[in-house]
């Protein structure tokens, strides 16, 4: 173009050709790449936010709702306190879920601080739906991990998660919504975000959004479009004739990839369009009459699972057959189009056509439906059987307690994973297995108490505090319907360990004398045993260490009875932390030396981490510094190996006590003030109020009185909630400490006499000696001022 102008002007101009060849070749560049956008959407990201993305990819190709998107996008949204409000309605299989991700795609740059998708699955099979709670515990720990939740019930964490999106702007996708409160709990009170919901129904009652979207069928070019351009992007040739004739059945969106998926594996798909049919929605029934006997058996089958995420095991234990084989069938059904892949070993299942599997195994005929119905009760009891047999050998594998004697006769197989394996495993398949709790609660199932109490140690290690004691506590009331006794006994005593975990120590120490009263009753020695560690345990929290070590020699004698190492390892920790607390450190030691190399051979890597600590402490309390810091280190990197985040802060706790014992005060803030956070983010109340104690000390050595002032108060009102004696009376000395260096002797005075008379009623010796050193103290202050 520079070359044609110039020569017609008949004047050469060098600016004017180069800067025409620049241009073009920006152009010829530009025309390269694909929009910015597409490219985003292919991958799944959107630029220019800083936030959490949980979104997933949206389809690389999509067609149609070109003015639904329009509207989406250029809604002017509201301006009162509330969120924005999308619902996006229409029949299964219509696309509503691949619609709401492609609008929060394209909008995602509006809302930087984070676009999250929570399904709440409710049109899956049994159990499966999700509750709000889960919803709500789900989210916070995206996008607020470090707010405590562990110990909240559903309407705080309502107000957590309003205050957690109070100044953000986050886009939300709740998907599969039945229900108001699927929408109104989660909605947050801003403005700035924005929640696209997702419903088959055709409105929700109480629900009033700001726009609702009713998606139908694609256009018969549209369905084209899309079969046409998925066979170009896998390379395949496709004649226009096919094409137009799959389109003129095909306009569901699921269907129009399931067909697609059909002609990808050289299959047939079908063309027949009857006004019955509704547009080709049965075509998968269809073609689930083309598959083998065994992989539509697996179909039928595995339609009945509740949870998330579909795997050899669960498919396999559901259809009655070897995971092999299963396996085998799951590829195949994924081949063709009918499962999803839901993860790297596992499948998932869109609603419509869980929906038709399950209706495919409901035809037949009528001698065939009632062994269909018993089949069915026999495929739930085998899953039910598979989840137990999974959840009880993960639960050996991570070293959880051992609760009945009857348990330990049955659990005689080595070990198959390191404790960190199954961690890993156990979080990889919880969500499955806490459906299938649910299921199993929903249905009664006798051995329910069994596959809750099997997840329990599990739960409280990862503080799902509120969730483990609802399933526990369903369970019981099962067992006690089946006069199960013993399950009964099992279940209040994990109750009791999870009351104790969020220091509600009255309920728990009800819960665990009642199930020793039935394990008594049932002569069961190892049950008895677990209850009376379990009282000890609450009698040191609170104090109580004479009747602590009573109840852990007890138990001590019991496990040795049932020959229950991990018991035995258990007690000896017990009775050589007390011995420390009373001050009888080469006691302590000789216990504590008993019990590490119990819990080293049995392979319990977060038990010996709790020992190392114990032992660390004794040593930091002898002043040999150098031997606690390795004690604590070496047990700190055992507890971030096993993703224990509480036994890492109570590491980092240790750590801290020792710096600022050496003086080292700037090492010894940032590992307390570590400490605290995690312990306050996972709900540890106890825990959170003895950091609060090390930092109020720790103020006060530095001399930031005010700072351990205010540290202290909040320690001592924990303690006291919870009833904690002993950690009241050591934080009324500490101010009592405080307030003698701040001249005030009077409510020094005030503060000591308060921890003479806990100890007094506890009793604790060495804490009445160092009552008594700070009384000698304050005298000759007194004496040294008079009149001051």
């Amino acid at each position: 173009m520079g070359a044609l102008t110039n020569l017609v002007t008949s004047e050469w101009n060098w600016w004017l050709f180069f800067s025409l060849v620049v241009l073009v070749s920006l152009c010829a560049a530009a025309a390269t790449y694909p929009p910015r956008e597409e490219e985003e959407l292919r991958s799944g990201h959107a630029g220019g936010t800083d936030g959490p993305r949980t979104l997933p990819p949206a389809s690389a190709v999509f067609a149609g709702r070109r003015l639904e998107l329009e509207r989406v996008v250029t809604h002017p949204g509201r301006h009162d306190y509330r969120a924005t409000l999308f619902l996006i309605t229409g029949e299964s299989g219509v696309g509503k879920t691949e619609f709401a991700v492609q609008a929060a795609h394209r909008l995602a740059d509006r809302f930087p601080d984070g676009q999250l998708f929570m399904g709440f699955r409710s049109h899956a099979s049994g159990a499966g739906p999700l509750e709000v709670r889960d919803v709500l515990l789900d989210l916070m720990g995206t996008l607020a991990p470090d707010v405590p939740t562990a110990t909240l019930d559903t309407s705080q964490l309502v107000n957590r998660w309003r205050v957690a999106t109070a100044d953000r702007r986050v886009l939300l996708i709740l998907d599969d919504v039945t229900e108001a409160k699927h929408i109104e709990r989660v909605r947050p009170n801003s403005e700035q975000c924005l929640v696209i919901a997702t419903t088959r129904a055709p409105s929700i009652a109480g629900v009033d959004p700001d726009l609702h979207l009713r998606l139908g069928e694609l256009l018969e070019h549209e369905a084209a479009f899309v079969i046409a351009e998925i066979m170009r992007r896998n390379s395949r040739e496709v004649t226009a004739t096919t094409v137009s004739e799959l389109a003129a059945v095909h306009r569901l969106p699921l269907t129009v990839r399931h067909a697609v998926a059909q002609l990808l594996t050289g299959a047939s798909p079908d063309l027949a369009r009857t006004p019955e049919r509704g547009g080709g929605a049965d075509a998968l029934t269809l073609s689930f009459g083309r598959l083998s006997s065994r992989n539509r058996l697996v179909l039928q089958r595995s339609a009945l699972h509740p949870g998330p995420h579909l795997t050899a095991v669960f498919a396999g234990a559901l259809a009655g057959m070897p995971a092999e084989e299963a396996e085998e069938a799951l590829t195949e059904l994924h081949r063709v189009g009918i499962l999803q892949e839901a993860g790297p070993d596992s499948y998932g299942f869109h609603d419509h056509v869980r929906d038709l599997a399950l209706a495919d195994g409901r035809h037949r005929t009528a001698e065939q439906e009632s062994e269909c119905g018993c089949g069915c009760r026999r495929a739930l009891e085998r899953l039910f059987q598979a989840s137990l047999d999974m959840a009880r050998n993960l639960a050996a594998d991570i070293n959880a307690p051992v609760v009945t004697s009857v348990d330990s006769r049955l659990l005689t197989r080595a070990r198959s994973m390191t404790e960190g394996e199954a961690l890993s495993c156990l979080s990889a398949n919880f969500d499955d297995l806490l459906a299938v709790i649910r299921l199993a609660i929903a249905r009664s199932w006798n051995q329910t108490w069994r596959l809750a109490s099997a997840l329990a140690y599990y739960m409280r290690v990862r503080r799902n505090i509120p969730q483990a004691i609802d399933l526990l506590s369903a369970a019981r009331r099962i067992a006690v319907r089946a006069a199960d006794s013993r399950g009964e006994a099992v279940c209040r005593l994990e109750i009791s360990r999870m009351e104790r975990t969020r220091a509600d120590y009255e309920k728990a120490r009800d819960e665990a004398e009642c199930a020793l009263l039935i394990f008594e009753a049932e002569r069961d020695l190892l049950g008895q045993a677990n209850c009376h560690s379990e009282l000890g345990t609450l009698d040191q929290h609170t104090g109580k260490y004479a009747a602590a070590a009573g109840r852990a020699s007890t138990a001590d004698a019991l496990y040795c009875q049932e020959n229950d190492k991990r018991g035995r390892a258990d007690a000896q920790g017990m009775l050589g932390m007390l011995e420390r607390r009373n001050g009888n450190y080469p006691t302590a030691l000789q216990y504590l030396s008993s019990a590490l190399p119990l819990f080293q051979e049995i392979g319990n890597k977060r038990n010996e981490a709790w020992i190392l600590i114990e032992i660390g402490t004794v040593h930091r309390l002898t002043h040999a510094y150098d031997t606690a810091r390795l004690n604590f280190r070496e047990a700190r990197r055992i507890y971030e190996g096993a993703g224990d985040r509480n036994g890492q802060a109570w590491a980092d706790r240790e750590l801290g006590i020792v710096a600022r014992t050496r003086g080292q005060h700037a090492e010894s803030l940032a590992l307390l003030s570590e400490a605290l956070r995690v312990f306050t983010e996972l709900g540890g109340t106890r825990n959170r109020a003895d950091a609060l104690v090390e930092l109020g000390t720790l103020h006060r050595v530095t001399g930031a009185l005010e700072e351990s002032r205010g540290h202290l108060e909040r320690a001592l009102a924990v303690y006291r909630e919870i009833g904690n004696k002993r950690g009241a009376a050591w934080t009324e000395l500490e101010l009592c400490t405080l307030e003698r260096l701040s001249g005030d002797l009077d409510s020094a005075d005030a503060h000591l006499e308060s921890a003479d008379s806990i100890y007094a009623e506890i009793p604790d010796e060495s804490g009445r000696d160092r009552v008594r050193t700070e009384r000698g103290l304050l005298a000759a202050l007194r004496r040294a001022t008079p009149h001051g």
